[in-house]
């Protein structure tokens, strides 16, 4: 049924309930693949001087890795195969191309956006509606 289950990664409290939750189901399911993305979203370190490129992309590789230690730690104690991946770009944008590739995304209802919505995060709403695989929004 879903054999290939992309999970959103984003570094914050509320995500671990949507790894934990992706993890479960990809084991449940014998997933034959299972990634975890997590976007850099660059337009939230916009006030960053880009002059320093060497500081920028040291920041960017340590937020990214940071936001990923949690489910590479989890996947591992599970014994489940995982490709984990850091991208740069708007995290709408670069999940919904992602999920073309997925039977399943895994992401959570709030995440480092804050709460702009009253129920559901401005990413998860707009992955929710324009996805190309179904959603499992998690929180």
């Amino acid at each position: 049924m879903y054999s290939k289950i992309l999970i959103a990664v984003d570094g914050s409290e509320t995500n671990k309930v949507a790894v934990d939750q992706g993890l479960d189901l990809a084991k449940l399911l014998n997933a034959e693949s299972v990634s975890a993305v997590c976007v850099f979203d660059e337009g939230n370190y916009s006030s960053i001087i880009r002059d320093s490129s060497i500081e920028y992309r040291k920041i960017m590789a340590e937020e990214s890795e940071n936001a990923l230690k949690y489910v590479k730690q989890r996947a591992a104690e599970m014994g489940i195969g995982l490709d984990a991946r850091a991208m740069v770009g708007r995290p709408v944008e670069v999940l919904i191309e992602e999920s073309a590739k997925y039977d399943l995304l895994i992401c959570a209802t709030l995440g480092k956006t804050g709460l702009s919505r009253v129920f559901l995060g401005s990413v998860a709403e707009n992955v929710v509606r324009l996805a190309k695989c179904p959603v499992l929004v998690c929180r």
